[in-house]
Order: C-alpha cells, then structure tokens, then sequence
C-alpha cells in the first residue's frame, strides 16, 4: 500500500517575519510609579519567566526574557538597575532531549535552516546551534555566569506546588526526581525552596505567573493520565484545583507579608498555542484512488467503520484499544508531525492517542483552566494586586492582530509569538508579554510605567 503523506498550509514555512515595522505605539508620557515600589523587584515562574525559547535556555532568550524587559521598563519610573539572572553560558542551550517513537534522541532546536525533512523535502526546518550535553549531566559546568542573588526566580518545568517545596534545588534529589535541575543552578541552598529564596530578598515588587505546567503536562501526555487515587499518584493528571488555590494563596501570602505589591499572571488555554493547533485534524489530502484504497485495507482488518473519500480526511487514532476518525475540534500535537508524514501514522495506520487530545481531554483541560484561573483573580483581588489576563491575550493572538505595522498570530513560526518549539515566545512574544503586565500594572497602582517597544525584539531567527 502506498504511503499517504498529510498537506496543511499551517505547516508550510516562510521566511518573511517582519523584524521591524513603522513607528511603534509607545505611551506614557511623564513616567511614575504611581502606588508601587519597583526598586526591589523579583519575578517568579516557570520557563516562560526563565526565558526558555526554542526548547532550551540559553543567553539570548534569558536577556529577553519578560522580566528582564520589565526591570528595564520599571528603571524609568524608580525601580532598580541592578536586574540578576542565572545566566547561561554564551554558545551553551539547555534542555531537555526530544525522544522519538524510534527511541532516538533529538537534540532540542533553535534556529531555522534549508534542509530536507522526513519525506524529503526540501524546506525551512529548525535544526540545533550551541554546545549541548547530556540532561541533566548538561547542568553540570553550567553554573550561572552572573552571581546572585537572582531577581528573576523563573525555573523551568515547575508547577505551582514547586515553588514552595523545599530541596526542589537539591542535587541529591535529581536522582528521585525530586529537584530541578533548573533550580539546581541557582537555588541557594540544597535546603531551600524558590519562595524562600525570593523573599529573602526583601521584593518591594513581584510579578507571579505560575501554573502554567500544572495542566500542559496533561496535554503534552496526550491526555494519557488517569485522575490521581491514594493508592495511585499520577504526576501528569493537572493539579487539584482546591489545592492549586491554596497554593498560590501561600505564595501570595509570603510575597506580601512586608508589604509588597505585584502583578499575578493567569493561564492560557493550551488549545490556543500552536503545539496543539499546527496539524489540523483532517490534513489527511487523499485522491479518489488513496481513499478507495485505504477504506479496503481498514474494512480487510474489520474496521469497515473507517472511511476515507477524496479530499480533506480527519486522521485514525487509537483510542482505549479502537480505532476511530477524529472529530472537529481536536487536536494533533505538533510532536506527531514526522509520524503522520512519513509513517503512515493517521493513516495507514491509527496514531497513538498520546498525540492527540480528545474532545473529552480537552474539556478535563478547560474546566481545570478556569478553575486556576477564577482562583487567581479572587487571590489578586482579596491581597490589592494587579493581575494580567494573559488567558484573554492568548485567545487574541489566536485570532491575530496587527500592532505597529506587524500581523501577530499563533502561527507556528510565522506568527512571530511563538518560538520553534511552540510554546514558549520568541523575543518578541516576550516583550509583548511584558507589556501585558505593564498594561494591568499601569491600572492598578495608578502608575505610567512605559511600554516596551516590542519590534527592537526579534522574531525567529533565520540563517
């Protein structure tokens, strides 16, 4: 039989990011920091507050990362010029390997180049740059070039229960998978906890944007984890939505326990980024003659329930042990792109439920999303702070805008938001970013902190 490759625009790449544009919209004119103290401020968070990009940390990313374009904005208006960042190496990306179907390991990505890909064809495809080592061993030789204590807190992969553990940056507990390698870097102490280090630095300010992972790691899984019992943990299921309140209802309480203020950042849906939205459910483009043919190969095996005509086909996927066509509205996970196009995979074959999230996933997804984020307005409204709607930003990139001459989209490398690994920002995704925090900063506090201008950022690099 012959192997049937899926079409989709969304996956064809072109070169024309803008990197510049017409005269950016720039505001506040007399800056003041109104009701905030900025002269001491600390950022906590996950790898978007870290300045992970493309798959990995590494220098650039950090130096653009949403905190450190905050700090920059906030020394206009009285904040500190001395912003600290555990930073990496110049030449040296951290992150963890991609691991195929094959078991083969695949060096994360960070800049595009011509090149064949899987089908060979011949096309703009992300390929490495910079020195990288085994994960976590990588970590070691890796210590930050700058020395702490370090404003920007962000620590890759962590959840919102992490920030408060203590040892989350033990080198003892990389071994039970206890710590974070991330944290391991800078973390103070093997004893301490990300939240103790913060507040031993006396923020006058902060900017919290946690929970993020607490729901992608069930959606990078495919949805595959089941609710946790006692008896049966299940570390990919997203958090406990009670718990998740009280967990950021804890941070919040110790960030502001001396009288602080701050922003807290809510979370986006996963179904807006483009890890989830790249491959469409029916980019399966079959002539009369493929159809005809692999309707007769599944009706041989007994699945005369699977169907395929000429045109646009939802891809198979394997679900609870049965095949079935995908319905509108699910989604393929980008890391399912070279199975689909040259394994046969949604075709010839059904594709592994681990890459696709089901109508039902999904709703699992949307109801512990609105319960973090219901819990993260009622905290930042009972302790007076500001809080950044980044759930209502994301839906509006989903839908593209245009700001200062330049289209922003979640479109996967074109869209200028989203970074190769689709989903973290590029430079410019973190600027807008921080503007974001700026804008709900600016209304609470009654301040005039300037807004960056976001086209002085880059985009995806090209060669």
């Amino acid at each position: 039989m012959k192997n049937f490759i899926y079409k989709s625009g969304m996956l064809a790449l072109f070169a024309g990011v803008l990197l510049t544009s017409c005269d950016p919209e720039i505001d506040a004119p007399n800056p003041t920091a109104g009701e905030a103290d900025f002269s001491k401020y600390v950022a906590l968070g996950n790898s978007l507050t870290a300045g992970f990009a493309d798959g990995a940390l590494y220098l650039e990313g950090q130096q653009s990362s949403y905190p450190s374009i905050l700090a920059q904005q906030f020394a206009q208006v009285g904040g500190g010029a001395d912003f600290r960042q555990p930073l990496m190496p110049a030449g040296v990306s951290l992150g963890s390997p991609i691991i195929t179907a094959t078991g083969a390991e695949v060096p994360q990505k960070r800049i595009l180049k011509v090149q064949p890909d899987c089908a060979g064809v011949v096309g703009l495809a992300p390929v490495e740059a910079g020195a990288r080592a085994a994960y976590p061993a990588a970590f070691i030789g890796a210590a930050p070039t700058q020395q702490g204590p370090y404003n920007n807190m962000g620590v890759p992969g962590a959840k919102s229960f992490h920030l408060l553990a203590p040892g989350y940056g033990s080198p003892a507990g990389l071994a039970t998978g206890t710590a974070n390698p991330f944290f391991v870097r800078f973390a103070t102490s093997p004893e301490t906890s990300v939240i103790a280090d913060a507040v031993a630095q006396n923020p006058t300010f902060f900017t919290l944007w946690i929970g993020n992972n607490d729901v992608l790691g069930y959606a990078l899984a495919g949805g595959n984890a089941d609710a946790p019992t006692a008896e049966k943990p299940s570390p990919n299921y997203p958090t406990n939505p009670t718990a998740f309140g009280q967990y950021i209802g804890a941070l919040v309480q110790q960030l502001t326990a001396k009288g602080a203020k701050g922003a807290l950042g809510n979370i986006p849906e996963v179904s807006k980024i483009p890890y989830f939205t790249t491959i469409p459910y029916n980019a399966l483009v079959l002539t009369a003659e493929q159809a005809a043919q692999l309707t007769a190969g599944y009706a041989a095996q007994g699945m005369g329930h699977i169907t395929f005509t000429a045109g646009a086909n939802a891809f198979v996927v394997l679900e609870d042990g049965m095949p079935r066509k995908m319905t509108a509205g699910e989604l393929v996970l980008l890391s399912a792109s070279d199975l689909v196009k040259c394994q046969g995979k949604g075709s010839m074959s059904p594709l592994g439920d681990e890459y696709v999230l089901s109508t039902a996933e999904l709703a699992i997804i949307k109801q512990h999303t609105d319960a973090y984020n219901a819990a993260i307005k009622k905290i930042a409204d009972d302790n007076g702070l500001a809080h950044a709607d980044f759930n209502a930003y994301l839906n509006k990139v989903s839908g593209g805008f245009t700001l200062n001459g330049v289209t922003y989209s979640s479109t996967f490398v074109t869209g200028n938001v989203f970074s190769l690994d689709g989903i973290h920002f590029t430079q410019r995704g973190a600027a807008l970013a921080a503007n974001e925090f700026i804008g709900s900063i600016n209304a609470k506090y009654n301040a005039r902190v300037p807004k960056v201008d976001e086209t002085q950022y880059s985009t995806v690099v090209f060669p």
